[in-house]
Parts: structure tokens; sequence; C-alpha cells
């Protein structure tokens, strides 16, 4: 009697143990995204828990466009995302990673101006239409700006007025007649406030134009949403980075 209760308990320790180890060997995945900029002298490096992703260093001046698809164990609830700024080898950013909290993909932003993190000051959200904010790195000047959105027609609609650089400057937006196709990439632009062509950026209408097609734009109809944007001028473009991906 007491040998098969014995043979009870150790098939019942072995399908445990089996459980365990098939638990430990199943995997998932989530795409973790992190969007922003990096603007300095300083080289940005990201790590996922002990992974280095080395070959995803950020260089001084340029946007912070890291995209990669993370494996882990199914039983592991949590993984820290870091960010290191390399010459001087401090931690500048970290971010917990919740692994289990359904969805396929995270995403996180983070800008870096010469040696400290911006804080990112989006809005709240409100149903009867779409908050926008705007941080513009243009050490340059101090003017206001507004920015426009032009069609093919040539009509016009304002996106933000009076944004100074430096600060964070917010507006409502919803879409209006001719310019609710979703198809169709429309063009921003960027002046001095109170005017439509004197150009906020070098005095250049080609620096200070951006095209929406990669800026989560509302389309027609859409309501509720919350689009947070970084806007520097580049060596030779205007840098206009999308800091969420504007869900609901």
């Amino acid at each position: 009697m007491m040998n098969i209760k014995r043979l009870a308990l150790f098939t019942a320790l072995v399908m445990a143990l089996s459980a365990c180890n098939k638990d430990e060997l199943s995997t998932r995945a989530v795409s973790v995204q992190v969007r922003g900029y990096n603007i300095g002298n300083s080289e940005l490096e990201l790590t996922i828990d002990t992974v280095v992703y080395d070959k995803f260093k950020t260089a001084p001046n340029t946007l912070l466009n890291f995209g990669k698809v993370y494996t882990y164990s199914s039983s592991k609830e949590q993984a820290l995302l870091k960010i290191k700024d390399v010459t001087t080898g401090k931690e500048v950013y970290q971010s917990q990673l919740e692994l289990n909290a359904g969805g396929l993909e995270q995403f996180f932003p983070f800008v870096y101006i010469n040696g400290a993190a911006l804080e990112i000051k989006a809005p709240a959200a409100d149903p009867s239409t779409n908050k926008m904010a705007f941080y513009i790195y243009y050490p340059q000047s101090n003017d206001p700006m507004d920015i426009y959105m032009k069609n093919k027609n040539g009509d016009i609609v304002y996106i933000a007025k009076n944004v100074v650089p430096g600060t964070w400057g917010y507006s409502d937006y919803v879409t209006t007649t001719g310019f609710t196709s979703a198809e169709d990439n429309y063009d921003w632009f960027f002046v001095k406030a109170g005017t439509t062509n004197q150009w906020a950026f070098n005095d250049s209408e080609w620096m200070s134009q951006f095209s929406t097609g990669t800026l989560f734009m509302p389309k027609k109809g859409e309501k509720g949403r919350v689009q947070t944007y970084f806007v520097t001028p580049a060596s030779n473009q205007l840098d206009v980075v999308s800091l969420f991906k504007g869900v609901n």
C-alpha cells in the first residue's frame, strides 16, 4: 500500500515538473518600439533586460527609431527597457514592459536633449476633438510659429498657432472638408506666427515643411485621439516625430 502511495506521489511530481518545464519552454513575443530623438553629442544604446542591442545605437542629432520583436518565456511577467548614454556611461531612461498585459506591441517615447531627457507632456484625451501637442527644438529663435496643413488644391487648415520653441504647445483638431481622404498625405508648413509664407526654419520653405505620411493624423470623423510631436530641423531636412501612435 505504501509503495502504491509513493508511486502515485512520484507520478504526480513528474507530471507537475513536466508541466513546469513545458511552460518554461513555451515562448511569447511582443513588438517593442521606441520613437523619439537624440540631440547633442551623446550616442544612445538600448537594452531589454540583459539583451544589449548595440547594433541599434542612435548617433547624435538623429531620429531615435528602435523596433524589435522581444521573445520571452510565458512564465515571465515583466522586462526592463533601459536606454544608456554611451558617452557618459549613465542610464538615462528605464521603463517596465508588462509582458502579460495583452497586446502584441508596446510603444515608448523618448527625447534626449543635450544630456537631459525631455519631459513629454501629452494632453488628456477629449472625446469631442483630437488633442495635439508640439515641442519644437529650434534654439536659433524664440519667435512663435503657426503650423498649417495644405492639400493638393492649395486649401489650408491650421493645426496649431503660436507654438513657442522650447515649450509645449497645444491645440485641438478635427478633420475638415478637403482633408478627409484616408488615402492622401498632406503637407505641414511651419511659418512665423500670423503669416503664411514667412518660413519658420532657416527662412527656407524646404526646411519648413513635412509630409503627414508618418504622423498618424486623425482621419475623417475620428475624435478622442491624442497626438504628440517633436519637431526640429536636421542638417538638410525638417524632422517631425510622432511620439505616440495615436490610439484612442
